[in-house]
């Protein structure tokens, strides 16, 4: 079970486009109506405290072997950005869970930090699993042969 979650993980990777498309509504530069913003919250912290440990955390513990192994540089080098970005979303994220952004200059900061590393976050990974992406079907039809 162990060995199967280290690689193509698919589980892993549409949680973590669906935390980024539930958080990146969220951001105050969209603007929604107060209700469906507030069950948007909802949704990103639920989804955020159950995907995450249940589908991400196995995976990204799973998939460190391959990471010391890999001789493919990019594959290591993205894979090591996403580790040290994960850390800072996982951080920031769990800090607004607790604490909430309640306005003072420390809270804002911890809320960029959680925009800015989820906004960095996703091209990473869109780069890093190109080959094996749940989302390689999209590419497929988008730069489709002529």
């Amino acid at each position: 079970w162990w060995q199967a979650l280290k690689y193509r993980n698919k589980a892993a990777e549409w949680s973590l486009y669906f935390m980024f498309l539930t958080g990146f509504m969220l951001w105050n530069q969209i603007s929604i109506p107060w209700p469906v913003e507030r069950v948007l919250l909802l949704v990103h912290v639920v989804a955020s405290l159950l995907l995450f440990p249940v589908t991400v955390v196995p995976f990204w513990l799973a998939h460190r072997a391959l990471l010391k192994r890999s001789k493919k540089a990019l594959l290591k080098v993205t894979g090591q950005l996403i580790d040290y970005i994960l850390v800072g979303c996982m951080a920031s994220g769990i800090y607004l869970v607790l604490q909430g952004n309640r306005g003072d200059d420390f809270d804002w900061f911890v809320y960029m930090a959680h925009l800015v590393t989820a906004l960095v976050l996703l091209p990473l990974l869109i780069r890093h699993a190109a080959k094996w992406s749940v989302l390689k079907p999209l590419w497929s039809w988008v730069f489709k042969d002529k």
